[in-house]
């Protein structure tokens, strides 16, 4: 077996419905495209429902690199932990719900840069009106910290060099639930490019979003404004050595 030179990163919990689906769809696509060796690397947080028992099995059939956790770490947690085990040379972050298939992956894979990010643009959004209607605010108060002209800068689709995001990972800390938010303004803050790629969007395969319901909201957009002031006020870290950085940033917990 070649060496992956993509590692496909999946913070999941409780998706028991949808991941099993998720990982075959993908597997099966990537395995047609030339050139790219992939792994998974599956970040799963104290899943009640099962998830943990079926990438357990998953692991048999399909090539998995299992980070499960007994305790909430949190979606950017589980980004960075995945960040910090990838040994491939770029890293696809996808959501387990199925929301963004694999179809674009040909031509995402042939514009890969050690230098940019490549980000997804999720173009007509399928997501519940709450959220729709949240994103659209927060962007208006990320554009201010942030200038961008990103249509969607919190897309959970973003392919990357794997040592370029562990230089940058001292940055990713500012940000429990919206971590792709925090991702764009870590680029703007050291100048490192994002081209948007518009991508096909669905419907959750199965279940419902774990983070925005409207009791959470509150929190989350006090702890996400909180975390993107000072994002854009912290110092910038040296960027000469990854694994010194992901390590600052990410620890060591993986069970």
């Amino acid at each position: 077996m070649k060496r992956p030179n993509l590692s496909l990163i999946l913070p999941v919990h409780n998706e028991v419905e949808s991941l099993e689906r998720v990982v075959s769809e993908w597997d099966a696509f990537l395995r047609r495209v030339p050139g790219l060796h992939h792994v998974f690397i599956i970040c799963e947080d104290a899943s009640i429902d099962g998830t943990k028992e079926l990438i357990t099995e998953l692991e048999r059939r399909y090539p998995i690199v299992k980070n499960s956790v007994p305790w909430r770490r949190g979606y950017g947690q589980a980004v960075c932990d995945g960040i910090r085990v990838s040994e491939s040379d770029y890293v696809l972050c996808i959501d387990g719900d199925g929301q963004i298939g694999p179809d674009q992956m040909n031509e995402v894979w042939r514009r890969r840069s050690e230098d940019r990010f490549l980000i997804g643009w999720r173009y007509p959004r399928l997501d519940p009106s709450l959220r729709l209607i949240y994103s659209r605010l927060f962007k208006l108060y990320h554009g201010l910290l942030f200038p961008n002209r990103l249509h969607d800068p919190s897309c959970p689709f973003v392919l990357g060099s794997t040592k370029l995001l562990k230089r940058m990972a001292p940055l990713f800390v500012y940000m429990k639930e919206g971590f792709w938010w925090g991702f764009v303004g870590a680029c703007w803050k050291l100048k490192v490019p994002i081209e948007e790629i518009p991508m096909r969007h669905r419907a959750r395969l199965a279940g419902r979003t774990q983070v925005y319901k409207l009791g959470k909201m509150p929190g989350i957009i006090i702890r996400n404004s909180v975390g993107l002031l000072k994002l854009r006020f912290a110092a910038n870290p040296s960027m000469g050595n990854a694994s010194a950085g992901v390590r600052r940033a990410c620890g060591s917990d993986m069970v």
